[in-house]
């Protein structure tokens, strides 16, 4: 005689208690208000309407409503009981990053604040970068053109085969602007350790230049070893700005390439036509509010690191090693 099959409940009876926590029906969590979708502006409007050109009301649904309440129910569960859930969810991203015990608690975080900063910059609305002198500039320095950094992003979020975001960030050890992809849950902040802002199987390995990237972390940066940056939940950055300060990169922009936030308005073959279009939707005015908390537009007190920033003149050259708040203040006529 065969022996008898084990019955699936004799199966889920060997369960570990997180696996059985993760199968709790997610009604339950409906009590719980720790965590909870945050504001939109404008969402009644979105809802009804969607983003034009990038969104239907129908696929907007998906990408915000839905998958944002989904993620925070999922964050509300795995931190229920514990010292996280009283934090916001970029810090538990921070806080969780590099211990695989707490990769539900990351992941959740993570993805709750990614999609969350994706949606801040879109807009029925949106201010144009053309409108912002010093925004421009600070586009130009780095890239060139922005037609140039359009076509960076661009190019970067087609040659994301998974899931993924693509962000503008602005670099702090030089105070350029750079492209940055963070695969699936990944996050930008330095501080997190989960980013990758090159295909490391064509390029020799990031910020191998100890002299071109903040000491404070040279050390352990893309190290398997034992984290040097574990800290107590008091010591987490606490929002954005610091977060991106201390971790090397601040985030301006991201673009959501994961297949549920475009898909269903696009199908498979039309991937390009939702990047020209979310490029469209853009608001530029909160990319420089990001960029406006770190300094740029005003006069610098003392000599940034790494020396003077060079302008491109329109020959391709530099001009003389002008710092960039310099020059915006020469153009615009404010000094």
């Amino acid at each position: 005689m065969h022996p008898p099959r084990l019955r699936p409940s004799s199966l889920l009876s060997g369960c570990s208690n997180l696996t059985r926590n993760l199968l709790v029906s997610p009604p339950s969590i409906a009590r719980r208000t720790i965590y909870s979708v945050p504001a939109l502006e404008g969402l009644s409007n979105k809802l009804e309407s969607g983003i034009s050109p990038v969104y239907s009301p129908h696929q907007f649904q998906i990408a915000w409503k839905e998958y944002q309440t989904h993620l925070i129910d999922r964050l509300n569960l795995v931190t229920a009981g514990t010292a996280l859930e009283l934090q916001h969810p970029l810090q538990v991203a921070i806080l969780t990053s590099r211990d695989s015990d707490q990769a539900a608690a990351f992941n959740y975080a993570s993805m709750a604040h990614n999609n969350h900063f994706f949606f801040q910059s879109l807009s029925t609305n949106p201010t144009r970068p053309e409108s912002m002198s010093t925004l421009m500039l600070t586009i130009q320095e780095s890239f060139g053109h922005i037609d140039i950094l359009k076509e960076t992003f661009v190019a970067t979020a087609l040659a994301c085969f998974s899931n993924a975001f693509v962000w503008l960030v602005l670099d702090h050890h030089n105070r350029k602007l750079k492209i940055l992809t963070t695969y699936n849950s990944g996050t930008p902040y330095g501080l997190a350790h989960r980013r990758q802002s090159v295909d490391i199987n064509t390029t020799s390995r990031p910020h191998q230049d100890p002299n071109t990237f903040p000491s404070a972390l040279q050390t352990s940066d893309y190290s398997n070893s034992s984290d040097n940056y574990t800290r107590a939940l008091a010591e987490a950055p606490v929002d954005e700005e610091a977060a991106g300060r201390e971790g090397g990169y601040s985030p301006l922009l991201c673009v959501n390439v994961w297949e549920h936030a475009w898909l269903v308005d696009y199908g498979f073959d039309k991937k390009e036509e939702y990047l020209n279009n979310w490029w469209q939707a853009v608001d530029w005015a909160v990319v420089w509010s990001r960029l406006e908390a770190h300094g740029f537009g005003k006069k610098p007190q003392r000599q940034m690191h790494g020396g003077p920033a060079p302008v491109r003149d329109d020959s391709g050259g530099d001009a003389g090693g002008t710092r960039l708040a310099d020059e915006v203040a020469r153009r615009t006529g404010s000094r």
